[in-house]
């Protein structure tokens, strides 16, 4: 008999649900491999076919700017917050959208603004509002801070609005089950790992991972959040995000700006959960803000401007927290450099620096 965790089965709904076959758009299903006795998502058309691309609705093809009938366009803008943001409609609705995060108007008020800012829409579920709170024990007063969350279609939504002359659709996802890559991405061989793939339209491909921790895990389903639920897409998600804030730096930009006055609300109203679910959540506040490298790469012993050794100099210490050995090294960086000459730091071309400190940077958040 077949044995398998409730959360690993409703992850596979979830997938054949929400996703179809990179490979040949087709259905999935579920299916028991006669190898290994385990249940697994596959495509009936073709057992060779690996990889899942998310199943596009009417409404994420209208918000990424592809167009809908006119019929379906009607209905989808039934949906969303009116036009013109008249404000005391718009916050009723939200109020009544998100009853759990307690909103009172100026808070409201403020949710409001970030959506207009980020151009994502909460009533179709781009952005979500969490609010949180803390009890001053010398006063007894109740202090309360709204930060908003951007879901997996409010990152493929701002890419694909803040970018469309580089957006081509989203990434294919694939989920990572060899233990020692685990163990030498993140130090856990248990914990759930996902790869995205995805290409702009110039071709240009990155790969991108997202992982969640077993014992990260265990935290989140004692507090009961989404996470404990189903880990394998939390993972899967992260792993979408983070292949946005790479390939699309005007959507990273824009993030990091917002992100910095997030936290600076939770700091006023002295909640510190802020920036720890921010910094889980981004992973992009705390790097600095850097200019587009140029072009070419920087050999050793050649000048070079500031920022972009700056940036070999982030890389470097990265490495060093991260523990990583010489032939992980390589191997990492020829991968994200597409570049089998590129052995070294100092090799790495002076268009990838930025991103790849950067990701590395997360990585050490992650870690």
């Amino acid at each position: 008999m077949i044995q398998v965790e409730r959360n690993q089965y409703e992850e596979m709904k979830h997938i054949v649900k929400t996703n179809l076959c990179a490979e040949c758009g087709g259905e999935l299903t579920i299916r028991t491999n006669p190898e290994t006795g385990s249940l697994e998502v596959w495509c009936p058309h073709n057992p060779e076919h690996h990889g899942y691309v998310e199943r596009e609705t009417w409404t994420q093809a209208y918000r990424r700017g592809e167009g809908a009938p006119l019929a379906i366009k009607d209905k989808i803008e039934k949906k969303m917050l009116p036009g013109g943001y008249e404000v005391g409609t718009a916050l009723a609705l939200i109020k009544t959208r998100f009853p759990r995060a307690d909103l009172d108007d100026p808070s409201a008020a403020l949710f409001l603004m970030d959506c207009i800012r980020l151009d994502l829409d909460p009533l179709l579920g781009e952005i979500v509002p969490v609010t949180f709170k803390s009890t001053d024990k010398a006063t007894g007063e109740v202090r309360k801070v709204v930060t908003p969350i951007l879901t997996e279609d409010g990152w493929l939504s701002l890419a694909a609005r803040a970018c469309p002359e580089r957006w081509t659709g989203p990434p294919i996802t694939e989920p990572i089950i060899d233990k020692e890559f685990k163990r030498e991405l993140c130090d856990d061989e248990d914990a759930w790992v996902w790869k995205a793939v995805g290409k702009t339209r110039d071709g240009t491909e990155s790969i991108t991972y997202g992982w969640l921790k077993r014992k990260e895990w265990e935290k989140s389903k004692a507090a009961g959040t989404p996470a404990g639920d189903l880990p394998g897409n939390q993972a899967r998600v992260r792993a979408i995000k983070r292949w946005v804030r790479e390939t699309f730096p005007e959507a990273r930009k824009r993030m990091m700006e917002l992100t910095s006055e997030w936290l600076t609300r939770g700091r006023e109203r002295g909640i510190d959960e802020v920036q720890r679910v921010i910094e889980a959540e981004y992973h992009i506040v705390t790097n600095r803000e850097g200019e587009e490298a140029g072009a070419g790469a920087s050999n050793e012993g050649d000048s070079e401007p500031e920022e972009i050794a700056a940036d070999r100099r982030r890389i470097e210490a990265s490495i060093d927290k991260l523990g990583w050995g010489e032939s992980k090294l390589v191997a990492y960086l020829q991968d994200r450099c597409r570049d089998k000459a590129v052995t070294t730091i100092q090799k790495i071309p002076a268009s990838k620096i930025h991103q790849i400190a950067n990701e590395l940077a997360d990585w050490e958040l992650m870690a």
